[in-house]
């Protein structure tokens, strides 16, 4: 018998994506914009059908997040995300080729009394949203509407993918900060009376407070709850989802988050954080298949030690 093939290592995922990316991107930017959905979902099935990490952690989260849920409910769910995905994967491609009018027609955009009261106030805004819907194209749109936009993004492990999508992204017009150098700008650009975009619905290995999620806590990134209490800037929940009859997207600008402030740095830090949690988790209810469930949301727990 021949021996069993070793798994890639991480090099060599990074390694192949990298030369895949280039071919993808081209080919996905000749795609029809009304052929992403269809494409997305056959791309999807295949993924969900080899995935088997992905397809079992979305699953598993799906069963934990809905305890009333059956499993075969969870697995159309999970098949759902995974052509979810994959079609807004292929639609950042296609943006490219987008005029702003382009952008408008394929992404409505309700809520805009409440960015331009932020703005007005002059302390700038904090885009709070998830990875819901298409959250790069919900960017676009912003950007369409003439609101200066600024969101915070995670470098991918290999530089040239992260020069690339980046590319592409500042191409929208918007500006990427990465995340682990992303504070002291961040704070100017509020300072400037700009939008700050901030997606804390991922694990994460740094800083963070524990905050109720779909009834568990979770390791969730305080910086939207820091920038607003430092500089005063109006969180605004912002969040993007699709319409598979009439394929294009909803924007929503809801009214701003208010809570009550007690002066305690520590606990107001994670009062504005679970009570942004609690607004993202409310939005996935509504369509759980638009949320990426394939990402390891509740992997840190609270025993972690903290990073040095």
């Amino acid at each position: 018998m021949g021996r069993k093939a070793k798994p890639l290592g991480k090099k060599a995922l990074l390694c192949t994506a990298r030369n895949l990316l280039r071919p993808l991107t081209w080919m996905f930017s000749l795609t029809p914009w009304e052929r992403a959905d269809g494409l997305g979902r056959f791309v999807g099935a295949f993924a969900y059908a080899l995935s088997r990490r992905y397809r079992r952690a979305a699953i598993a989260n799906l069963l934990a997040a809905f305890p009333e849920m059956m499993e075969t409910q969870a697995r159309r769910i999970a098949k759902e995300t995974f052509g979810n995905f994959c079609r807004a994967f292929i639609e950042f491609f296609i943006a490219g080729k987008l005029t702003p009018a382009d952008i408008k027609r394929v992404v409505s955009l309700e809520g805009i009394e409440h960015a331009d009261e932020a703005l007005r106030r002059g302390k700038g805004g904090i885009i709070l949203t998830a990875h819901i819907g298409n959250w790069e194209l919900m960017g676009r749109r912003l950007v369409a509407q003439g609101y200066p936009l600024n969101v915070i993004a995670r470098n991918s492990d290999d530089p040239t993918m992260t020069g690339i999508v980046n590319t592409i992204r500042e191409r929208g017009g918007y500006k990427v900060l990465s995340r682990d150098e992303s504070v002291r700008e961040s704070m100017r650009r509020l300072r400037a009376n700009e939008f700050l975009g901030i997606l804390p619905d991922q694990n994460t290995l740094g800083k963070c407070v524990f905050v109720d999620f779909f009834g568990r806590p979770a390791a969730t990134p305080a910086g939207a709850a820091l920038f607003a209490l430092k500089t005063g800037a109006t969180i605004l929940p912002t969040f993007n989802r699709y319409d598979r009859r009439e394929k294009r997207y909803a924007t929503t600008i809801y009214p701003p988050l208010e809570v009550s402030l007690t002066g305690d740095t520590d606990r107001d830090v994670e009062t504005v954080t679970a009570a942004c949690t609690a607004l993202i988790e409310a939005e996935i209810r509504k369509d759980p298949a638009q949320w990426l469930w394939l990402h390891s949301r509740w992997k840190r727990t609270a025993e972690a030690p903290a990073p040095a």
